[in-house]
């Protein structure tokens, strides 16, 4: 296991060319996904360090998303759904709230060992806790809440490794909380894992050690939190925002899932880190008819 070192701010790489980047999906290939704050939505190409739009949702925008075995894409849509988005960029519905209403605040996907989808909704992001996790069955349709509980403004969400539990940001709980996947795919009771006081933590992914990765929105860094061991490093800081600018979700991409990448709500750049030693955990591209 190669050990957590600082990040020289000066090598970071940033790929341009778009919209105030607030999350990141990785395709089976390892090619990295991102949407902007105008509904546009990207392919990210990392030998030219490019960002390509190939299809828009203006007005709405979108939030959290995960591809599937033929690169479709599914997208966290902020009106109250989730979205499916063709590699031709042609769009349909693939899942509704309970009830065929529509979420609070859709905000992250991720696809579970069982073709299944787990859908954090924030809430009304208010002082009052009323977020919750959802799951849409394989091939979508209508979601069920899948933690039976409120959860505090849930928002980046990962599998950690074996599947043995769904790892989720609390935001304004300023914490990382995980609930663990029963045998007959129900959830069992949430657990806080880290408490991070005055900080605002927004994007999770796991490294192929079982490390969780940690972007937070305020102050600008990303964190690195060893569970076996319980010890919180720091990768990467920029307390004046001009190397890195207020990153709000993290992927592991390229096709050794060896590039890590971190949006940024706050920048009109998706951040490069190469070079880290560090994979990215495997992750689940269920194929879907």
């Amino acid at each position: 296991m190669k050990a957590i070192q600082q990040y020289p701010l000066q090598n970071i790489k940033h790929i341009p060319g778009v919209d105030h980047p607030e999350s990141l999906s990785i395709g089976p290939t390892g090619a990295p996904y991102t949407t902007g704050t105008g509904g546009q939505v990207y392919r990210i190409d990392l030998r030219t360090n490019t960002a390509k739009q190939f299809t828009s949702t203006a007005p709405r925008r979108m939030l959290g998303q995960a591809l599937d075995e033929d690169s479709n894409l599914y997208c966290a849509d902020t009106t109250g759904k989730v979205i499916r988005i063709s590699p031709e960029g042609v769009e349909t519905t693939y899942a509704t709230a309970p009830g065929g209403g529509k979420f609070l605040c859709t905000n992250y996907l991720v696809f579970g060992p069982r073709g299944n989808l787990y859908v954090s909704d924030s809430g009304d992001w208010s002082d009052q806790v009323n977020g919750a996790i959802y799951e849409v069955p394989p091939a979508g349709g209508e979601a069920a809440l899948w933690y039976p509980k409120p959860v505090d403004t849930p928002n980046g969400m990962a599998l950690g490794p074996g599947d043995k539990f769904l790892y989720f940001v609390e935001t304004w709980g300023n914490s990382i909380s995980r609930i663990p996947l029963l045998p007959d795919g129900t959830a069992g009771e949430v657990e806080r894992v880290l408490h991070m006081p005055r900080t605002i933590p927004d994007g999770i992914a796991f490294d192929a050690d079982g490390r969780l990765w940690i972007a937070c929105h305020r102050p600008d860094a990303i964190w690195v939190f060893d569970l076996s061991t319980r010890r919180l490093a720091l990768f990467a800081e920029d307390w004046k925002g001009e190397a890195l600018r207020g990153p709000t979700d993290v992927a592991f991409a390229g096709p050794d899932r060896d590039i890590l990448l971190a949006s940024s709500l706050d920048n009109l750049v998706v951040h490069r880190f190469d070079g880290t030693g560090i994979q990215g955990l495997p992750l689940h591209f269920p194929k879907i008819s």
